[in-house]
């Protein structure tokens, strides 16, 4: 029976067309062709005979053109009845009608549909993923700066020129030696901000990850002058067991928009913007009760809203330091935050633990996060140490760092 059905499904078109297409021929007019007056016979062609006076040409055209037009509405006529003839029988013995062409049900052959390879899909996604992180991108387009590369570096150099005309201890070519590298973000006031990796001699022998960073605070000049100093150590000493990512300027905005200050280009504490547990409930109290509104500790209208403690949060995130270190001053002394063992000095700074205060670094990545945090306090924020006095706080800093990672070695086995 299906075979059946499939043959009159077959069959059935095939036979009502042919009959329409019989039907239509057998009752059209044959009109001859009348030659044109510029026309002339071809070899062997008679011409043919003059119409006669009384043939009148125009009436039979239009009497052949009423004939036609007849006819075609006769066929058309014909041709619907005989679509809805065909539909009937498709209808009475269940077969499915042809979808009508262009309609939505009408597909295309599987060879017309244009199938891509693997590659193409994929080389597809990636041009609409770089397509999506250029629309979402802070960051200037390579087509706006011919080259991001040329440009950050373009960019870092104005910044050294800003230092080095700005900090007595360190020169430009001083800053431009340590090549500093984009880090990834900008300050309020679009300075970049800058790191330095340093490896160590052996990177299969790698002790521990420091993450070192001063200027939190742009008007202590010394902190940010002695990151350079030690970068110029390390470099020169070709580096030891250790991995450091120096961060030489947290706040370049507070050091270098005209006279320096401690708090951001938003007027932010950024050493109080640090999202520790305890900001919601106490940053804001604390700046009330115990600054009296003080603005130089302003802790910001939410934790974590300024571009440059974002950053420093990154930074930790992805460079996952075994521990922190943070250059301050004036206090002349040592702070520690969070596990391990502190140092009891390092130079002639001495230990004397200040506690931790809302949105502190100390509080977030000593307390919150579980990193040790050391806090150098140097005695001036205008003066720098003495050349003896800042190597001997590198010499006794990597002491401290080894001590520590035997003991924990020890604490492991």
């Amino acid at each position: 029976m299906k075979a059946q059905m499939h043959n009159l499904r077959e069959f059935t078109p095939v036979v009502l067309l042919s009959v329409l297409l019989f039907v239509s021929c057998a009752r059209l007019p044959i009109i001859e062709e009348e030659p044109s007056a510029n026309r002339h016979p071809s070899a062997g062609e008679q011409p043919s005979a003059e119409p006669s006076a009384n043939r009148e040409p125009s009436a039979e055209i239009n009497s052949s053109a009423g004939e036609i037009a007849s006819t075609a509405e006769n066929q058309s006529q014909e041709a619907a009845e005989s679509a809805a003839g065909t539909a009937q029988v498709m209808e009475n013995t269940g077969l499915p009608q042809d979808p009508t062409p262009g309609s939505a049900d009408t597909e295309l052959p599987d060879e017309q549909v244009p199938q891509l390879t693997r590659e193409e899909l994929e080389q597809q996604a990636r041009a609409e993923e770089l397509a999506s992180q250029s629309e979402l991108s802070v960051y200037p387009s390579p087509q706006q700066l011919a080259q991001e590369a040329l440009y950050h570096q373009q960019v870092i150099n104005g910044l050294c020129d800003e230092i080095g005309n700005k900090l007595g201890s360190v020169s430009v070519e001083d800053c431009m030696q340590q090549q500093l590298e984009f880090a990834g973000a900008y300050s309020v006031n679009a300075r970049p901000l800058t790191q330095r990796d340093f490896e160590p001699r052996n990177s299969l022998n790698e002790k521990s990850r420091v993450l070192i960073m001063g200027g939190i605070h742009g008007d202590e000049y010394s902190s940010i002058s002695i990151m350079f100093k030690w970068m110029a150590l390390l470099k020169e000493s070709g580096g030891n067991s250790f991995s450091w990512r120096f961060l030489p300027s947290v706040n370049p905005d507070g050091l270098l928009d005209g006279q320096a200050v401690r708090q951001n280009a938003s007027g932010v504490d950024l050493n109080r913007n640090f999202p520790s547990q305890d900001w919601n409930d106490k940053a804001h109290e604390y700046w009330l009760n115990n600054t009296g509104e003080n603005p130089r500790r302003y802790p910001g209208v939410a934790a974590a809203s300024e571009p440059e403690v974002r950053w420093v949060i990154d930074q930790i995130e992805t460079y996952e330091p075994d521990v922190v270190v943070s250059v301050h001053a004036p206090y002349h002394l040592l702070d520690f935050d969070g596990p391990s063992v502190a140092p009891d000095r390092i130079g002639d700074l001495y230990l004397h633990q200040l506690g931790v205060y809302p949105g502190s670094l100390g509080n977030y990545a000593g307390l919150d996060l579980g990193i040790p945090v050391v806090t150098l306090e140097l005695p001036s924020a205008g003066i720098m140490p003495s050349d003896e006095q800042i190597e001997q706080m590198w010499i006794d800093m990597l002491s401290w760092l080894n001590s520590r990672t035997e003991l924990e070695q020890r604490a492991a086995r």
